[in-house]
């Protein structure tokens, strides 16, 4: 998908996710409760070097509705800074591995949070249709 596509379902990929993880969605068995918090957190850096301040100690995939909170209460001005950082191709940042464009450190934020909306619609479409359980774990109880 196109950067600039990305960046307009943003805030719809945000509401998608909290929706499919509020919901009775088995994603135990998925590592939302690790990546979702890490990305959150790689999406801060880049807004922290803007000015703007995230900060969440809650664990797991719950600190995405922490920052849900927060990005709703300063959307404009998140949005506006998405916006400089897509159209800035020069600015970089420091990373523990490295030095990288902040556009690209960005980018790959914002299709992580399209590629994680887009699973768990199909997800939450198989489990309308009554789609049967592919595997059977062990720690689920109702299979």
């Amino acid at each position: 998908m196109e950067a600039a596509a990305l960046y307009v379902r943003f805030k719809e990929n945000l509401a998608t996710i909290i929706g499919a993880l509020n919901s009775k969605l088995e994603v135990r068995s998925m590592p939302y409760n690790v990546s979702l918090p890490l990305e959150v957190d790689l999406l801060a850096d880049i807004l922290r070097l803007h000015g703007l301040e995230f900060k969440s100690e809650t664990a797991g995939a719950a600190r995405l509705e922490d920052f849900t909170r927060w990005f709703e209460q300063n959307e404009n001005t998140v949005m506006d800074t998405l916006q400089r950082v897509m159209e800035d191709k020069r600015a970089y940042m420091k990373t523990a591995g490295g030095v990288v464009l902040q556009k690209e450190m960005l980018i790959r934020r914002l299709e992580y949070f399209n590629e994680t909306a887009h699973t768990l619609q199909v997800m939450m479409r198989q489990q309308q249709l009554n789609s049967p359980k592919h595997f059977k774990y062990p720690f689920l109880l109702n299979q």
